[in-house]
């Protein structure tokens, strides 16, 4: 049995608590239209927008967590890449609306040494050759709206999944749990989140209409998710992948 150490790891990106879709929606069409992008659906071309530090977003109000929980084998690796795409942007009356998709990975290797966690952004991690065990992937579409200076947030759905192409690793125990904190635009505040369970190594959820209420402060929004690896016979460890947008004015 391999010695089996705790990996508490935390980044902060620029954008963030707690799929695939078509994302034509949450702005209406009938404002003046001032950009438009065909979404990108690709999951590897958004891994390569990703690992190569791509976004359209670059809000510094914007915070994005990623935090890894569990108790991990020497033998793996783990890093994490996110980019933003923005899909539309309509120009109605003194409002501008905006929709964007959040696409956050976290990617689990073996080590190519001696069991060495190698630091992000060292020179040993930047010849890291893109190969992968486990890929856990997960988007938040959401619409911001801003008149004069004042921005809303609204969730409007989620999606996601593992992608697992390594035999030594074994995955159960799906779990997301989706959702939306803040104070309303006009008054009070929504607190809602539902929990699935997939069955599958992919997911798809809409916002609820309880969740789909703007939000204008003390904003979190966005998804968890948790999965059950085991490596071999070497370990079993939990990974909590986090993708949520945060706005604290």
């Amino acid at each position: 049995m391999k010695k089996v150490t705790s990996l508490v790891l935390s980044i902060v990106f620029l954008l963030t608590l707690f799929g695939d879709t078509s994302f034509a929606q949450s702005a209406s069409l009938d404002g003046k239209i001032i950009y438009r992008a065909d979404e990108i659906t690709d999951i590897d071309l958004l891994f390569e927008r990703a690992k190569n530090g791509v976004t359209d977003e670059t809000d510094n109000n914007f915070k994005e967590h990623m935090s890894i929980l569990g108790a991990v084998s020497d033998n793996d690796v783990i890093r994490h890449f996110s980019t933003t795409q923005k899909l539309l942007e309509v120009k109605k009356n003194n409002e501008t609306i905006e929709n964007f998709k959040i696409v956050s990975f976290v990617v689990v290797s073996e080590n190519d040494d001696s069991g060495i966690i190698r630091p992000f952004g060292s020179k040993d991690e930047e010849q890291w050759d893109g190969t992968y065990g486990i890929r856990a992937y997960s988007t938040v579409y959401f619409t911001r709206s801003r008149n004069g200076n004042l921005y809303t947030y609204t969730l409007d759905s989620v999606s996601g999944g593992w992608d697992n192409i390594d035999s030594q690793y074994r995955l159960s125990d799906r779990h997301v749990r989706y959702g939306v904190t803040g104070n309303r635009a006009g008054g009070g505040v929504v607190v809602k989140h539902a929990d699935k369970y997939p069955t599958g190594n992919s997911f798809s959820y809409d916002a609820t209409s309880a969740m789909s209420y703007p939000v204008e402060s003390k904003v979190v929004m966005g998804l968890n998710s948790y999965i059950t690896i085991k490596r071999g016979t070497d370990s079993t460890w939990e990974l909590a992948h986090q993708n949520n947008l945060e706005y604290n004015n």
